[in-house]
């Protein structure tokens, strides 16, 4: 147990914001396919950019 401890604290505040960015984007860009506000192509692309997004603020 001690060991998932200190697994959890070696994320940095940006990289724990970075995991909460996209969390949020996916789960709202989800919500508005599913609601049907946007199409699949749509939501594929922004899961696309995303992704890019997230990555891109790693560096």
């Amino acid at each position: 147990m001690a060991e998932n401890k200190g697994a959890q604290n070696s994320m940095t505040e940006p990289e724990k914001e970075c995991v909460l960015q996209k969390l949020w984007l996916t789960y709202y860009n989800d919500t508005l396919y599913e609601k049907g506000l946007i199409t699949e192509a749509e939501r594929n692309k922004m899961r696309m950019r995303i992704i890019n997004r997230a990555s891109s603020i790693k560096r």
